[in-house]
C-alpha cells in the first residue's frame, strides 16, 4: 500500500508516479511491438523479397538478425547500465529507421543485407533498455507481470507479422510495408524523446522505493557499478542463471526454427491444405499470446515459476514430438491448427524465464544480466535456423529434410527440460546459496 501524503511527501506527486508510468509503459510497449514483428516477418516474407531481388539466400537473411541481436547484447547491456536506458532507446529507434529505410529501397541482395545488418542493430539495442526502465518503474512483485506485458506485446506482433501482413503484401508489396515501419519507427523516436524518463526523479516525482518502502533494497543499488563486478556477477551465477539460461537457448532457437523461418514454407509444401500456412502462424501466435499474458499469474497461484516452466517444456517437448512423429501422416487442417496452438502456448510460458533469472541480481546490474542472458538466447535462433541452412533446401524442399530437422529439434527441446528441472527459483534472496 502506498504511504500516506503526511509520511511520504506529497499525495499529488506520488500520484503522478503511479500515472505516468503507464505513460512510459505503453511507448515501451510499442517499441518491443516493433522488435517481435520484424522478428518473425521472415516466416510470412519466405523468399518473397530474395526472389524479387533475383539473388542470395532468405534463411541467411533471417538468421542475420539473431547473430547481430545476439553480439549486440553485452554491449548495449553495459551501455544502458552506464549512460542509461532513454538515451540507448531513442538512438536505437534512430539506426531502426535508418536500417529499414534502406531495407525498403534495395536493389540487390548485399544491399539488403546492409540494411538488414543495420536495422537488427538497432532492434537489439531495445529490449534491454525497455526492461531496465520497466524495472525502475513498477515494483518488484510486479515484475514477472510487466514481463508478460512486454512479451504478449511482442506476440501480438507475431499475429500481425503472420496472416495480416500477407493480406499487406498482397495490397502494397514488401517495399511499401518497410517503408512504413520505417515511419513508425520515427515516430518512436520522438514519442521517447518527449515523454519516456529513466526515472521517477526525472520528472521531479517520487521514486518507487519512496512509496513503497519494501523496495528500497531492490532499487537502492539502482547507481553505476564497476563493470566487471556487474559482468562477474551474472557468470557466477551458477544454476539460478545458467540453467534457464541454456534451457532458453534451445527453446527459443526452436521456435524461431519453425516459428520465425519454416512453418509458412513447411505447411504450404507438404500439405494440401486450401488455408495459406501463415493461418497456421497465426493460430500459433494467438495461443503464445494467451500464455505470456497468463503466465505469471499462473506462477503466482503455483508458487514456483519453476513448476510452471517445466509442465510448459514437457507440453512443448510433446507438440515437437508431433510435429516430428506425425509429419505428412496427418492431412487435417484442425489437427495441425490444435498442434500449432499448443506450440505458441506452451512455448510462450517460457517467458517466465526472464523474471526467474532477474530475480536473482539487484536492479543496478539488470541490464548487464538481460544483456548476457540474450546473447545466449538469440544465439540460439541464429544457431538453429543456419543448421537449417544445411538440412533444408530452400530452393526445393524435400520432405525428408524437414522431419530430420524436427528431429534435432525434439531433442534440444528434451535437453531443454533438463535444463529446467535443474533451474531454481528465488525464495531465499540469497544468490550464493544456490552457485553449486
Amino acid at each position: 500500500m502506498a504511504a500516506s501524503p503526511d509520511d511520504k511527501g506529497d499525495a499529488r506527486s506520488i500520484q503522478r508516479t503511479l500515472r505516468y508510468r503507464w505513460l512510459v509503459l505503453g511507448i515501451l510497449l510499442v517499441a518491443y511491438f516493433l522488435v517481435y514483428y520484424q522478428r518473425n516477418l521472415p516466416s510470412t516474407l519466405d523468399t518473397i523479397i530474395v526472389d524479387d531481388l533475383g539473388e542470395g539466400l532468405a534463411t541467411l537473411w533471417s538468421a542475420a538478425y539473431f547473430y547481430v541481436y545476439a553480439s549486440l547484447q553485452l554491449p548495449v547491456g553495459l551501455m544502458t547500465d552506464r549512460i542509461g536506458p532513454r538515451k540507448v532507446l531513442i538512438g536505437a529507434l534512430i539506426i531502426v529507421t535508418a536500417g529499414t529505410f534502406i531495407i525498403s529501397s534495395a536493389e540487390s541482395y548485399i544491399v539488403l543485407m546492409v540494411g538488414k545488418i543495420i536495422m537488427a542493430s538497432g532492434m537489439a539495442c531495445i529490449f534491454v533498455p525497455v526492461t531496465k526502465i520497466v524495472v525502475t518503474w513498477f515494483v518488484k512483485k510486479d515484475f514477472a507481470m510487466m514481463n508478460g506485458f512486454v512479451i504478449a506485446a511482442g506476440n501480438l506482433a507475431g499475429i500481425m507479422a503472420a496472416e495480416p501482413t500477407r493480406i499487406i503484401l498482397d495490397s502494397i508489396g514488401w517495399r511499401s510495408l518497410f517503408t512504413a515501419i520505417g515511419i513508425i519507427a520515427m515516430m518512436l523516436t520522438v514519442l521517447c524523446i518527449l515523454f519516456v524518463r529513466n526515472r521517477p526523479r526525472d520528472i521531479g516525482a517520487p521514486e518507487i522505493y519512496e512509496i513503497y518502502p519494501e523496495e528500497k533494497q531492490m532499487h537502492e543499488t539502482y547507481d553505476k557499478v564497476p563493470l566487471k563486478k556487474g559482468i562477474t556477477t551474472t557468470i557466477r551465477g551458477g544454476r539460478a542463471f545458467w540453467m534457464p539460461a541454456i534451457a532458453y537457448f534451445l527453446i527459443f532457437g526452436t521456435m524461431m526454427l519453425f516459428q520465425g523461418r519454416w512453418i509458412v514454407r513447411y505447411f504450404n509444401s507438404v500439405y494440401e491444405f486450401a488455408i495459406a500456412g501463415t493461418v497456421l502462424l497465426t493460430i500459433l501466435a494467438i495461443g503464445k499470446l494467451i500464455s505470456t499474458a497468463t503466465a505469471s499469474t499462473v506462477a503466482k497461484k503455483v508458487g514456483s515459476k519453476r513448476k510452471v516452466m517445466l509442465a510448459a517444456s514437457l507440453g512443448y517437448l510433446m507438440v515437437w514430438g508431433i510435429i516430428w512423429l506425425l509429419a505428412g501422416k496427418v492431412n487435417v487442417f484442425l489437427f495441425w491448427a490444435g498442434a500449432n496452438f499448443l506450440f505458441g502456448f506452451f512455448g510462450g510460458f517460457m517467458s517466465l524465464v526472464f523474471a526467474q533469472a532477474k530475480e536473482w541480481f539487484p536492479s543496478s546490474i539488470s541490464g548487464t544480466v538481460i544483456a548476457i542472458f540474450n546473447t545466449m538466447v538469440f544465439l540460439g535462433g541464429g544457431v538453429l535456423q543456419t543448421l537449417s541452412i544445411w538440412m533444408i533446401n530452400e530452393k526445393s524442399p524435400a520432405f525428408g529434410e524437414f522431419t530430420a530437422m524436427w528431429g534435432i529439434a525434439f531433442v534440444c527441446v528434451a535437453i531443454a527440460c533438463i535444463m529446467v528441472y535443474f533451474s531454481v527459483d528465488n525464495n531465499t534472496g540469497a544468490l550464493k546459496e544456490i552457485r553449486a
